[in-house]
Order: structure tokens, then C-alpha cells, then sequence
């Protein structure tokens, strides 16, 4: 007579039912704890708060692992039992976080879309109370998991081990409480001035340990590009893929949506006068000076070709286009940017004095902040005498550095050492 050897849920030994129930439970508080609460505000966890966060939740395992290691619950907390069921339920947050946009913490409510999803937190996703509860149950997972594996006979080939479950432990740790301390500010400064406050998303104006004088800034373009427009709606043409010609230089002849254009001058700085009956082009080396390129331009149907210049303007003249017929015209977009750059002097109340160039995904680092290159007075163009930075400060960002560290040696341990050789 066979026997009934099926297992009930909550009987020992647990396994991925339980793990699936304990994980939905975890979400379950958390989005009740959402719905009461709101967001978590980061502010309140700042240093010191943070730190005695994670000293007390390290001590918390460590408590949790010397006294009650051997028991069944702490045993199934560190197997596969409880972890595969706690890191699907985190990727499921995190592929909703991938796919809604984020808004940055401390929106205000009615900035946030009004949708259900914002009274779930899901477009804050990080500060929201279920993200960051599984963070810490997987934490709590991988944790007990190491501490362990420290009850086994050591061996050499441990290090691996050790290496990539603590430094994944340091670094979402890390990652998780320092954001509280993160600060992310913009700075606007003019050529030849010093500026040390920055501004916050809130609108906020801070004083900060660090000046910058912001020396040059400089901006580099492409080429012009001439387009053939609808005359009246402004539209590329062809419509269903627009062309366009980047100037090569004088003399040089292109075909864009069935018109020839011959280049028969090219002025890179000029100044536009003009009323309602005269219009003139001349060169011209001034600030707000404009690119003019003078056309020819001929197509099936025309008596003659036309002739004349094309401009994309600038904040001091206005663009001017060559029209060909009732119904197309020639017209100069908006020279594209290729670089901009800032020279900079910054300075620290420690005495630390740094010059660099700053330019976009190339930032300076003075002390505990990265500087990078944000934007520009982009009003005025090539002319701009201003630039905007954006100045963030991550006192935590050692502390992720060196989990992620220990991972990347964890893995080349493993790779070095090789699977473990069966005895024959």
C-alpha cells in the first residue's frame, strides 16, 4: 500500500511554495505600509541616521546567525528555497521600474501622473516601501547565506565565495542607504564670475564647501545643412524622409527633394540688415554674428534659377530663406552642436585649488563632488557666455565601489581557479 508523501504547505522542510508566500508577504507590507505612509523620505535617513541603520542591521544577522543559526527557519532563510523566490519577486519591481519613467524623490504629488500606479509608488520606485523592504529581505537572504557558509570546513578555494557575496552585500548596502545623503544640484555661472551656490529640484538656493569661476566656455558646431522646406507649414522635404546637405564648400553642387543647388558664397560670420524692400549680407566679425550661404537654386518648371542667401539667424539677426517657388524654399536649420566646452577654476574651503576643462561624460571630481557639464544658455547659441553644471555628491560611492571591486576579483578568482576537480 503506497503511502501519501505529499507535503503541506508550512511543513517541514520548507520549500519554494513557502518562499513564493514569504516574499508576497514581504510586497504585501510594503504596499500597505505605501498606502498609509507615502513614499519614504530620504531625508530622514541621512547621515547619522543611515549609519545606525546599517551597523544595527548588520548586528541584526550577526545576532540572528549565533543564536538561532542552526534552527529550521534561519537554515531555510539561507537556501536556494528562499532566495530564487525573493530575487523574482525584487526583478518583477525592477522590471516596472525600467518601464515606467521615474521622477526624481520629493515630487510633489500632483506632478506624479493620477494614475494607480502613483499611489503604489511605482513612478518612485526606489523610495517606495516595497522596493526598499525586499532590498532588505534579499540583503537578510544573501547575509545569512554567507554567514553559513562559515559553519563549513575552509578551504582555498572560499575566497571566491566570500569575495562575491560580501561585496554584493557592501554594495547594495551601500547603494540603499547612501542615497539618502546623495545631493545633486545645479550651478549657473557667467564667464569671468565665481558662483558657490547651487539649486535644488525644489527650488531651493544652497550654499556649498566648493566655488567654481567658470574662465571660458566654448562651443563647437557642425557645418550648416540646407533643407528644402514647405514654404508655408516649415516642413522638410520630401516628406516621407526629409534630405538635407551639410556645406563642403564654395562651388560644390547637391540635389535635395528635386531642386539643384550650386553654393556660390559662404559667409560663417555675417550681419543681415534689412527693411521691408532691401535686404543686405555682409561680412562681419561681432558677437551675435551669423552663418549666410548664398545659393543658387533651379528645379523642372522654374523660367530661371534664383539666387540668393540663406541663413539660420542668431539671437541678434533674424534666419532668412530663399524662396523658389509659391510653394518650397531654401532654409539653413539650426548649426548642430558638436562639443561645448568650460574652463574652470575651482576652489574648496579646504585650500584645494583644481583648473580643468569640463565637457560632456568628461566631469571633474574636487573632494567628495563630480562637476559635469549640464547645459548652456542655449537662447544665445554659439554665443552663449554661460554654463549650467550639475554638481552631485554621493559620500556612499567608495563604499559601493568597493563591494563592486570585490565582485569583479570574485569573478576572476573563480575564473583563475577553475571548476573543483572530482577525486577519481
Amino acid at each position: 500500500m503506497n503511502k501519501n508523501t505529499s507535503r503541506k504547505i508550512w511543513e517541514h522542510p520548507w520549500g519554494y511554495a513557502e518562499g513564493f508566500i514569504v516574499a508576497a508577504g514581504v510586497l504585501l507590507s510594503g504596499i500597505l505600509l505605501q498606502f498609509a505612509a507615502g513614499n519614504i523620505e530620504t531625508a530622514l535617513f541621512a547621515s547619522p541616521v543611515n549609519t545606525i541603520v546599517g551597523a544595527l542591521f548588520v548586528a541584526g544577522l550577526l545576532a540572528v546567525h549565533f543564536l538561532s543559526g542552526k534552527s529550521r527557519v534561519v537554515r531555510w532563510l539561507s537556501s536556494v528555497y528562499a532566495t530564487i523566490p525573493a530575487l523574482v519577486i525584487l526583478l518583477i519591481l525592477a522590471m516596472i521600474l525600467g518601464i515606467l519613467p521615474q521622477f526624481a524623490a520629493g515630487t510633489e504629488k500632483g506632478q506624479l501622473p493620477p494614475h494607480p500606479f502613483t499611489s503604489l509608488g511605482w513612478y518612485q520606485m526606489t523610495t517606495s516601501w516595497p522596493f526598499v523592504l525586499l532590498c532588505f529581505y534579499n540583503l537578510s537572504i544573501l547575509g545569512l547565506t554567507t554567514l553559513r557558509r562559515t559553519t563549513r570546513k575552509q578551504t582555498w578555494r572560499e575566497i571566491g565565495f566570500y569575495l562575491n557575496h560580501l561585496g554584493l552585500f557592501i554594495a547594495l548596502l551601500g547603494g540603499i542607504l547612501g542615497s539618502a545623503d546623495m545631493e545633486r544640484l545645479t550651478m549657473t555661472i557667467r564667464e569671468g564670475q565665481v558662483e558657490w551656490r547651487g539649486n535644488l529640484k525644489t527650488g531651493e538656493i544652497k550654499e556649498l564647501p566648493l566655488a567654481i569661476q567658470l574662465d571660458t566656455f566654448m562651443i563647437e558646431e557642425y557645418e550648416p545643412k540646407l533643407v528644402i522646406i514647405e514654404t508655408e507649414t516649415g516642413r522638410m522635404l520630401p516628406a516621407s524622409r526629409p534630405e538635407s546637405y551639410m556645406f563642403e564648400g564654395i562651388g560644390k553642387t547637391t540635389q535635395l527633394a528635386g531642386v539643384t543647388l550650386e553654393i556660390t558664397d559662404y559667409l560663417p560670420h555675417a550681419a543681415i540688415f534689412r527693411d521691408s524692400t532691401f535686404m543686405n549680407v555682409v561680412p562681419m566679425m561681432m558677437e551675435g554674428a551669423t552663418t549666410a550661404i548664398k545659393v543658387k537654386a533651379d528645379k523642372p518648371g522654374l523660367a530661371q534659377p534664383v539666387e540668393g542667401w540663406v541663413s539660420n539667424g542668431s539671437y541678434l539677426f533674424p534666419h532668412i530663406f530663399l524662396q523658389i517657388d509659391e510653394e518650397t524654399s531654401v532654409a539653413m536649420p539650426v548649426q548642430e552642436v558638436k562639443k561645448y566646452s568650460s574652463h574652470v577654476t575651482a576652489f574648496t574651503e579646504s585650500g584645494i585649488t583644481k583648473e580643468a576643462v569640463i565637457e560632456v561624460n568628461k566631469p571633474l571630481q574636487v573632494e567628495d563632488w563630480m562637476i559635469y557639464q549640464y547645459s548652456y544658455d542655449d537662447t544665445k547659441g554659439k554665443y552663449s557666455d554661460t554654463s549650467v553644471f550639475e554638481l552631485v555628491r554621493d559620500p556612499w560611492l567608495k563604499v559601493v565601489y568597493t563591494g563592486i571591486f570585490m565582485l569583479l576579483a570574485g569573478a576572476l578568482f573563480l575564473f583563475i581557479a577553475g571548476p573543483k576537480k572530482k577525486a577519481s
